[in-house]
């Protein structure tokens, strides 16, 4: 199995300023790992027009179960700017955690995203995350986070 993060996985200098300019960005980083780009797109579309995944403190976290993703991964996006994600908080997103989980994957988007919300309620590691300027730094962090 290929690994979930990946410093090809990461840009962390994301001049999008709005959340599906966003997503079909970090989409794009790992076309090699979609099916269909578009089609992977609209089902991550689909999913945030349920409700939001601006979880708050600057944080999203979009994500879809889609038969367009060919093995699970996480994309991470950090914003020096902000991004309107019409978040709960209704405060800009500096950090996107985006997660592709193929269809027959059982709930492994939901241990991932879980996984992901209850690490960022640490706000030692969310420090970690939002000071880190480096993809190794951050993908290291995410590593040892998840597999502890």
């Amino acid at each position: 199995m290929s690994k979930l993060f990946d410093v090809k996985y990461m840009d962390l200098d994301l001049e999008t300023t709005e959340k599906f300019e966003t997503i079909k960005h970090l989409s794009n980083l790992i076309s090699e790992r979609l099916i269909d780009l578009d089609k992977y797109v609209e089902d991550v579309k689909a999913r945030e027009s349920m409700s939001t995944t601006g979880i708050g403190d600057g944080v999203a976290i979009p994500h879809a179960k889609s038969t367009w993703v060919k093995e699970p991964t996480v994309v991470v996006g950090k914003s020096s700017k902000g991004i309107d994600w019409k978040s709960l908080d209704d405060e800009p997103v500096n950090i996107v955690f985006l997660i592709a989980v193929p269809e027959g994957e059982g709930n492994e988007h939901l241990k991932i995203l879980q996984t992901l919300a209850v690490s960022l309620m640490d706000d030692e590691f969310k420090e970690k995350i939002q000071n880190a300027t480096d993809k190794k730094r951050i993908e290291e962090l995410l590593i040892k986070k998840t597999n502890s």
